[in-house]
């Protein structure tokens, strides 16, 4: 068992900010959140997360499931909003269609470098969620 100074707190905009940065690194330009399918990956890669956080020394400090009546995210939709004002990503419809990466492969590299989540683990989930280890056309 791990003491509880060595546990590293995971907050959900360091996870999604983590996401978006490793999709970055594999080519990926955007998401689009006109469907629930995004945010099924989206979830998919937080229960990921939630099952290898005992493994890695992680406490996960939020939870991130789809609406079962519309689909949709409100933890990851609050995520967003807040990289949008770091100017991680940009939303480039009022409705949250599409969420373009704006983060250069600089700060990418520097904001996984300095996450509490290891890289190895979130380009494990990238991979098995999104499908992202080489370069795909992600416009639909």
């Amino acid at each position: 068992m791990q003491a509880v100074e060595d546990v590293r707190l995971v907050t959900s905009e360091e996870f999604v900010t983590d996401l978006v940065c490793q999709l970055k690194l594999s080519h990926v330009e955007e998401v689009k959140l006109a469907d629930t399918f995004e945010d099924k990956r989206f979830a998919r890669a937080y229960e990921m997360l939630v099952e290898n956080q005992d493994r890695f020394g992680l406490a996960v400090d939020f939870s991130l499931a789809t609406n079962p009546y519309h689909g949709d995210s409100s933890t990851l939709r609050e995520a967003i909003y807040a990289l949008r004002d770091r100017r991680i990503v940009a939303i480039n419809n009022p409705r949250l269609k599409t969420v373009e990466f704006k983060v250069d492969e600089d700060d990418a590299n520097y904001y996984l470098d300095h996450s509490s989540i290891p890289r190895s683990l979130m380009a494990q989930i990238v991979e098995e969620t999104f499908g992202a280890g080489t370069a795909r056309d992600d416009k639909r």
